[in-house]
């Protein structure tokens, strides 16, 4: 009886991926959608620090001048409207005089202001000198928002443009000038997502020079088994810089027949 050799796995590398570099890469749908979505936040950090900033500038002017020429006085509540939900609020019409001269004003509390507000009680409210018919509630004066917001709005904006366009510059580059290589899988971890499903891949392979190396990625459609072979693309210079082949956002220009 003829004993058979046991099976083993034969690489197969692609052959879009064969022949020298740098390869012709292009982006896929998904890579344009990330390209656009971090020039579009770019833009956003840009536009959000002029609004900002003048809003900014605004709020503090106005501030200054409440703080200037803010005046107090009795008023006469004349209505309470109360809007319900989650978060109940009160709003507050109130009626003053300055001058001979009657002005309406309204001011909505804080959610935490409990005291009792109704029709035909009174209340203290200021109102700007030169402008009478500018007022607020006692305690509720323009505040504006703290200077710090600004940066740090427009950082974050600008540091998730980064982020976004340095995964699509590392993926153009790792296809672009990475060696290809079979990986064996050694663990498929499932990650836990309310959206989607993904999976972490930890695989060995081992580079142009001999050395066996570990490195794992996220795979977002259906995991390969322990012990499958996949393709993997790894930097030439930086072989622990790896990803499973294909990738999400580029691909090749070539075309196989």
């Amino acid at each position: 009886m003829t004993a058979h050799p046991a099976k083993v796995d034969v690489p197969r590398l692609p052959r879009e991926l064969a022949g020298s570099v740098p390869r012709e890469v292009r982006l896929t749908g998904g890579g344009i959608a990330a390209a656009t979505a971090a020039v579009a936040i770019a833009l956003g950090a840009i536009v959000a620090a002029i609004l900002m900033s003048l809003s900014y500038a605004s709020a503090s002017a106005k501030q200054q001048l409440h703080e200037r020429e803010g005046l107090v006085t009795d008023a006469e509540i004349v209505q309470v409207v109360v809007r319900r939900g989650e978060h109940p609020r009160r709003t507050v019409t109130y009626r003053y005089e300055v001058d001979g001269h009657r002005y309406t004003g309204r001011t909505t509390l804080r959610e935490n202001d409990r005291r009792q507000m109704a029709q035909g009680g009174r209340v203290r409210v200021a109102y700007v000198e030169s402008d009478p018919e500018t007022s607020w509630m006692a305690g509720y004066g323009s505040t504006g928002f703290p200077l710090w917001i600004i940066p740090l709005t427009v950082f974050s904006l600008l540091a998730a443009a980064v982020a976004i366009g340095r995964s699509v510059r590392r993926q153009w580059i790792l296809l672009s000038e990475g060696r290809v290589a079979e990986a064996r899988v050694t663990r498929v971890k499932k990650m836990h997502s309310d959206k989607q499903r993904a999976f972490r891949v930890t695989y060995e392979f081992r580079t142009i020079s001999g050395a066996t190396r570990t490195s794992r990625c996220e795979i977002g459609k259906a995991a390969p088994a322990v012990g499958a072979l996949i393709p993997i693309l790894y930097h030439r210079d930086t072989p622990e810089w790896t990803a499973a082949y294909p990738l999400s956002m580029v691909k090749t220009g070539r075309t196989v027949n």
